[in-house]
């Protein structure tokens, strides 16, 4: 009966055990496997081989160097956060080595806090121009980025353009996804400027348009999502009524130094860990463990009705006929 009984409480757990890794994949990982809305992130760029023009002196200035500083702050108390939507606000500066300010910019995204994908809010913004309709991925990729093109806002001309696989790679031994977006030369806004520096006749102002391109490269950890590092090379020009490049507002190359990419690598992992752990790790063990209950379970029970049907031994009744006196 004792064995009995234990069998049929390691049926029960075991049953218990499948119920549990079911219930995590189905309700225990969409609770806990999505972005955060207190989302916080520091990182910084070196440029490299900077063009830039100094409007104030009219002067083209070559060969400098700049620091970018980047902020990533969620907005867990914004009207629009809440289960499915968090709130991000991202800002920039690119400051040259001698203190001045070469460019600032800043955008508010709502993304889905498990897509990953800008979705439509009433607080985004693009250099607080709420007309903006901010779309596609911005500041991470999806949980399990797959090996495809994925579309990604660029905030300067203020639509998504598609970032391409290329390949798989590795960085300080993390294995992740490179891809690459090339933004076309795009029109941003038209100016009126002197005629001069355009090279137009008169002493009068003429319009002439700000064209920007860029060729930026992504690299991600796929299972978290994570931008661990980037680089970009981004161009804006001026454009002269006659259609010829008058002067180079900004360009160069920008990359994450050294820290920015060790701390991408220890965000992803710590990330990566975690999304293993509740999708795959837990629910395994679980599975695992029930099946070898309901196994054992199976057995003590199987032996112990067998025991309760063996026939029981009898001593042997045969009389022995004792001798007669004759």
């Amino acid at each position: 009966m004792r064995g009995r009984a234990i069998g049929l409480g390691l049926l029960g757990l075991g049953a218990f055990l499948l119920a549990a890794a079911l219930a995590v994949r189905l309700f225990l990982e969409p609770a806990l496997v999505k972005y955060p809305l207190d989302q916080t992130a520091q990182p910084t760029a070196q440029g490299t081989d900077i063009e830039y023009f100094d409007l104030a002196a009219a002067e083209q200035l070559r060969g400098l160097e700049a620091d970018v500083r980047q902020q990533v702050q969620g907005d867990p108390g914004s009207e629009a956060a809440g289960d499915d939507v968090a709130v991000w606000n991202f800002g920039s500066t690119v400051t040259a080595t001698d203190g001045t300010l070469l460019n600032a910019g800043t955008y508010r995204v709502c993304i889905d806090r498990r897509e990953a994908v800008a979705v439509e809010c009433s607080v985004d913004h693009v250099d607080y121009d709420d007309d903006v309709n901010v779309e596609g991925l911005t500041l991470t990729f999806p949980f399990g980025t797959e090996q495809q093109d994925y579309d990604l806002f660029n905030s300067t001309t203020r639509q998504a353009w598609p970032a391409s696989f290329q390949e798989v790679e590795e960085l300080e031994g993390l294995e992740v996804y490179r891809f690459v977006q090339v933004v076309p030369e795009t029109v941003i806004r038209t100016t009126q400027v002197p005629a001069a520096l355009v090279g137009a006749a008169g002493t009068g102002t003429v319009p002439a348009d700000v064209v920007y391109s860029n060729e930026r490269t992504i690299w991600v950890e796929p299972t978290s999502g994570v931008i661990v590092t980037s680089q970009e090379t981004p161009r804006t020009v001026l454009v002269g009524p006659d259609g010829e490049e008058a002067a180079t507002i900004l360009a160069g190359t920008f990359a994450g130094d050294e820290d920015t990419i060790a701390d991408g690598v220890e965000r992803a992992e710590d990330i990566s860990g975690q999304i293993t752990m509740v999708r795959t790790v837990l629910p395994l063990a679980l599975l695992g463990l029930g099946l070898l209950a309901i196994l054992i379970g199976i057995l003590l029970v199987r032996r112990a009705g067998a025991g309760a049907h063996r026939s029981p031994a009898y001593p042997d009744t045969t009389l022995v006929r004792e001798p007669q006196v004759q």
